[in-house]
């Protein structure tokens, strides 16, 4: 078959059905059945009517909005390839600002990445710095995908399961976190690629603060002296953070994301002393 009267196809599907970006989701997809690279796939003509079905089974799952990198089963990352399934959060080009925000302040330093997910933050990190990294989360099956994404980029750091710091018994330089932040009720309005995501990644209880209030509650604990937290949050909850953060925590600045919202928080420990 045709492999430009298949793309044509493919591109009606996913415009019909309301798919942002439609011609780069069919692109990624041939990228991804045909194993080919985009010069390779622009002097292709030709596809196999095996190579025609299989497209057209992912196309039609995509045009019903389940996301494009759980198809393609994995995404670039901070210098990282990371696999991606339903057991854990798509990562967003945005969050690769606090791996870099991290990464040029850890090296030497025993960093932990609490909820860890896909480890995409932890292994961005240790891609890009000398830093002793141990990703933690609660989930076996995100874990499971953390361990396969270390092995695939060959990167060595540490795996704790536990739910934030119950199974933890030693103190970091940095914790870095970006938690569950949206409000239960807020969680039917997500879009609808967002909803195939693990919803115990995404909700953040009622006023979508739960897990901040109980990381930097226990933090102080297993922070060396004037160690350092960061995190990545949701729109409108810094000054909430911010708050929390002010009883055992110093220096605290909010940075932007790509698109100039407030979206990660750094805090230093208080001097123990005071």
């Amino acid at each position: 078959m045709e492999l430009n009267k298949a793309k044509q196809e493919f591109n009606k599907i996913l415009k019909d059905n309301g798919v942002v970006d439609y011609e780069n989701n069919t692109t990624q997809l041939f990228l991804w059945v045909l194993k080919v690279n985009k010069v390779e796939l622009l002097l292709k003509q030709q596809i196999s009517n095996k190579e025609y079905k299989k497209l057209k089974q992912l196309v039609l799952k995509r045009a019903k909005h389940y996301p494009l990198q759980y198809l393609i089963k994995s995404v670039e990352f901070f210098g990282n390839k990371i696999i991606v399934n339903k057991n854990v959060l798509i990562p967003r080009n945005e969050t690769e600002q606090l791996c870099e925000m991290v990464a040029k302040n850890s090296n030497n330093k025993k960093v932990l990445d609490l909820c860890s997910g896909s480890g995409c933050i932890g292994l961005g990190i240790k891609l890009n710095s000398s830093a002793d990294v141990t990703l933690s989360d609660i989930s076996s099956g995100a874990l499971k995908v953390a361990k396969k994404n270390a092995k695939q980029n060959k990167l060595n750091v540490k795996f704790i399961k536990s739910n934030l710091f119950e199974s933890i018994n030693q103190k970091f330089d940095i914790i870095v976190s970006n938690p569950p932040y949206i409000k239960t009720c807020d969680l039917i309005n997500l879009q609808p690629e967002v909803k195939f995501e693990p919803m115990v990644a995404l909700d953040g209880k009622d006023d979508g603060l739960f897990f901040y209030k109980k990381i930097i509650e226990e933090a102080p604990k297993f922070l060396n002296d004037f160690g350092e937290i960061y995190f990545e949050f949701g729109l409108g909850q810094e000054q909430s953070i911010k708050k929390l953060l002010s009883k055992d925590f110093e220096c605290i600045k909010i940075f932007k994301d790509y698109y100039n919202k407030n979206r990660f928080i750094y805090a230093k420990l208080k001097d123990r002393l005071c």
